[in-house]
């Protein structure tokens, strides 16, 4: 076996509890059952302690339980896991529809909602790029009719001190695949100063002052929250930052510069290439800068979908330029 992979085979177990407060989420929902009365163990709760999957109550923490039998090394030497869990729960509900005593009756099985849960908090992280906190399990992987899955069968378990991404998800296979170390395009994002409330602009796009080029969403901040198919995804306001300055004030698609303000600012507007409501991503290889007009035309030009192409061929051109 792989040393680095090795390495990573839990050697002790703790309490799941106690690895999801570790990741940094609320547990106190843990302490009481469905209907308010309090448990005697919060660590036994079984609406929570058999669970393949947490998220923190806003979204921003997530994390998966996956086991160490199923982890593989990829060409790279990369550790990551790939399952598809709505497949399992497609080819589960079948083989449950096939029991006599299922025929007249909704198929309920615990492992169908655990694995729909998994596959939506996967595709939620992909969706908003969030790096993902990984619980290792070890012990015997079995199916759902072999073993009760009101058992906890690990005989190992901790929380993985290294972030995960996911890569290559298909929406609608349910196929992924889950990677060990944070993705590197996270670091395209700025961190704020703790002390102005400004973005710091990665050094590549520094050779402007972004504070003097404002964009439509500059006096009125859009919701930081919107939903696609379902899921709730996170606008990150310093993609736009990040855009504007690597602008340098131009129009990314005509070269035109963006109009003076009285303030002395230069103005711009800030476009999703392919819309969120599409399945966009708000990532700056998604964002480009225009003036106002080429931004109309964007949306609602007859040769909108050639000024789509043009406009990411532009971006995917600035950005390996910078990547050099």
């Amino acid at each position: 076996m792989d040393m680095k992979l090795e390495a990573l085979r839990p050697t002790r177990k703790l309490l799941i509890i106690d690895c999801v407060q570790q990741a940094g989420i609320d547990v106190t929902a843990w302490s009481f059952r469905s209907d308010g009365r309090p448990v005697a163990l919060p660590q036994s709760n079984g609406g929570y302690c058999y669970e393949w999957s947490f998220r923190s109550s806003n979204g921003s923490i997530l994390l998966l339980c996956v086991w160490f039998e199923e982890l593989q090394v990829d060409d790279h030497g990369r550790i990551f896991f790939s399952r598809n869990l709505k497949v399992y729960a497609e080819d589960l509900i079948r083989q449950l529809e096939k029991a006599p005593k299922n025929r007249n009756r909704t198929i309920k099985d615990p492992s169908i909602s655990r694995a729909g849960h998994f596959h939506s908090t996967v595709q939620l992280a992909h969706l908003n790029a969030i790096p993902v906190r990984v619980v290792i399990v070890s012990g015997p992987v079995g199916e759902s009719d072999e073993i009760d899955p009101g058992t906890d069968r690990a005989i190992g378990r901790y929380l993985d001190d290294e972030f995960w991404h996911v890569e290559g998800f298909n929406g609608d296979t349910g196929a992924f695949s889950l990677v060990r170390g944070d993705n590197s395009r996270q670091t395209l994002a700025p961190v704020m100063d703790p002390i102005d409330g400004m973005p710091h602009i990665p050094e590549k796009y520094e050779s402007v002052d972004a504070g003097k080029i404002v964009d439509q969403f500059h006096a009125e901040a859009r919701p930081s929250a919107y939903t696609y198919q379902g899921v709730q995804r996170y606008r990150d306001p310093n993609v736009r930052a990040i855009v504007l300055a690597r602008s340098k004030g131009i129009c990314e698609l005509t070269m035109a510069p963006g109009f003076r303000m009285a303030n002395g600012g230069t103005y711009l507007e800030t476009h999703h290439i392919i819309p969120l409501c599409e399945g966009g991503p708000d990532t700056v290889e998604n964002v480009i800068a225009l003036s106002a007009d080429a931004h109309r035309q964007a949306h609602y030009a007859l040769n909108r979908d050639e000024l789509r192409q043009r406009c990411l061929e532009i971006v995917r051109s600035y950005e390996s330029a910078v990547n050099v």
